[in-house]
């Protein structure tokens, strides 16, 4: 499989769009994805909406690799102290691919490597910019994302009936010496 190299900076732009006070909802992130956020009553028209396909990150964060691929919102926000990008060539890069790149451990290194700040280390969009990525042909990168969201899938679906057999086992138990 030929791999090509590109800067993250050659493929990704920042979005940098305010509120316009629309009521979307509000995101925080985790390492696991979206959270509903902490802060209830907060002034929203300073918040940073977000789009299907963006990233969401917390710079301050970046050791616990809290990059969020939305795939889940059409149109959300989050705090003004996150950060977003997205793909600016995904004829290059799809953004699916992507967020499988971030998510690898050399990333999460790598971005705390790029880190700066004298209280606590940020790693910016600038900084993540300047991160070299190998990256396939599109055509195998669509077949990497459909294997990795197929086995996605199966875990999902086996831990779901592991679920509901330890349920059913729980059940009977309770049945067997209530």
């Amino acid at each position: 499989m030929k791999s090509n190299k590109c800067k993250l900076g050659d493929i990704i732009t920042q979005r940098r769009e305010k509120n316009n006070e629309e009521n979307l909802p509000i995101c925080g992130v985790t390492r696991e994805g979206f959270i509903p956020p902490k802060q209830k009553d907060a002034d929203t028209s300073l918040y940073n909406v977000f789009y299907k396909k963006d990233f969401v990150f917390n710079p301050a964060r970046m050791e616990l690799n809290s990059i969020v691929y939305n795939n889940t919102y059409e149109k959300a926000m989050c705090s003004s102290l996150y950060e977003v990008f997205y793909v600016n060539k995904p004829d290059i890069v799809l953004p699916e691919f992507l967020a499988l790149i971030v998510k690898q451990d050399w990333f999460t290194r790598y971005c705390e490597f790029l880190g700066s700040g004298s209280a606590r280390e940020y790693c910016r969009v600038a900084n993540i910019s300047q991160i070299e990525i190998n990256y396939p042909s599109i055509e195998e990168q669509r077949k990497i994302v459909k294997a990795y969201q197929t086995i996605t899938d199966r875990i999902a679906l086996k831990k779901q009936i592991n679920d509901n057999l330890q349920s059913q086992a729980q059940t009977y138990f309770n049945l067997i010496f209530a």
